[in-house]
């Protein structure tokens, strides 16, 4: 009989930062006005921050190993 493996939920930590209030509140509108979840948004800005990273270095790479005889 073949046993199946559930996966396990991603671990989610709770990150608390300060904030200017009124950068806040001007970010809360700006996504008030365009249907986003503020968290939701701040994830993703962090996600493509890394994705970016990650790119810039494979890049980066790339380039040195094309300038290598």
């Amino acid at each position: 009989m073949a046993r199946t493996v559930v996966p396990k939920p991603a671990e989610k930590v709770q990150f608390n930062i300060r904030v200017d209030g009124e950068v806040l509140s001007r970010f809360r509108e700006y996504c008030r006005r365009n249907g986003l979840d503020p968290q939701g948004q701040i994830v993703l800005f962090m996600q493509r921050v890394l994705d970016k990273e990650f790119d810039f270095q494979e890049r980066l790479w790339s380039a040195l190993k094309a300038q290598t005889p």
